[in-house]
This record gives structure tokens, C-alpha cells and sequence, in this order.
């Protein structure tokens, strides 16, 4: 497919940073569970999470806009400064169907997320790249694992 986003699979979150870099994002959207906070964490586990990657990604100089987005209705307790970062927080933000949010924001931009379902078909959407990242089958719960099974059968499809 002409102008196909890029497809960047990561196993391991601590290269997230880097590959946000290498793909000059000025927007990144990262979906909160599992990468912010596992699926079933409280919300210490949140607030920590959100701190934790607003740190690494703050120090991307190209990064202009950080937005935090997940379909739960999870929220953390405050979110962190990051001085000339515009930082969001969508709770309940409908992916993939719900664009809207997204579509004033500066380009290029990357979707970082474990379901090509959800974050990787909102990637598509908004032809933002796409950075898969692949956590640990063992560590996931029985639905997510289910819909990326589900999801690796769109992959090829959406993405070269």
C-alpha cells in the first residue's frame, strides 16, 4: 500500500524512546495498559507509570505533544509538567473509532500500543506510525490476549 505507515514491533519498553526518536514524532499517543499500567493496577501503579514515561519521552526534543489514551475509564491523580510539552489525558477514548481528538495535532506522529486492534488500526487512521509493543504473552490476561491473537491476522493488512 502507497504511504503505509511505518510498523516498528518493540519487545522491550525501555527502546520505546528511542524509536519515538528515530521517527521524529512531534505527537505521541501512548495507550496506558500495559505500558503505563498493567491491566489490573492500581492507581499508585498509574500515577507512577505516567510520571515514568512523561520522564523518558519529556528529554525527546522533536516531541511536542505527549497524550496518554486508553478505552478504560482509568485516570491518573495529576498529570506531570513537561516544560514546552503539551501533555493529555483521554480516559475513555474510544479507539480506533473516535479520531477526533487526535486530528489537530502536529504531525508526524506514532501511536505506541500492544493491540494492532485498537492503537495499531488508530495508528492507520490517523497515518501515524505505529510501535507495537509486544509484552510477554505470560504476563497478559486472558482478553487482551485474545484480541491480539485476533489482531495479528489485521497486521499485514494495515501495515507493511
Amino acid at each position: 500500500m502507497p504511504g503505509t505507515p511505518a510498523y516498528v514491533p518493540v519487545e522491550d519498553e525501555r527502546q520505546i524512546p528511542e524509536r519515538i526518536g528515530q521517527l521524529h514524532a512531534q505527537t505521541v499517543v501512548l495507550d496506558v495498559e500495559p505500558l503505563i499500567a498493567t491491566w489490573n493496577s492500581g492507581q499508585q501503579s498509574l500515577d507512577e507509570g505516567v510520571a515514568r514515561l512523561m520522564t523518558q519521552i519529556g528529554e525527546l526534543p522533536e516531541v511536542r505533544v505527549v497524550c496518554f489514551a486508553t478505552n478504560s475509564a482509568r485516570r491518573p491523580s495529576r498529570m506531570p509538567d513537561a516544560p514546552g510539552k503539551q501533555v493529555l489525558y483521554l480516559a475513555s477514548a474510544r479507539k480506533p473509532l473516535h479520531t477526533e481528538p487526535f486530528l489537530r495535532l502536529p504531525r508526524p506522529g506514532v501511536v505506541v500500543g500492544d493491540q494492532v486492534a485498537t492503537d495499531g488500526l488508530l495508528a492507520r487512521r490517523l497515518r501515524y506510525a505505529f510501535v507495537h509493543f509486544r509484552p510477554p504473552l505470560r504476563e497478559m490476561p486472558v482478553g487482551p490476549l485474545l484480541f491480539r491473537g485476533g489482531g495479528e491476522l489485521l497486521r499485514p493488512l494495515l501495515f507493511r
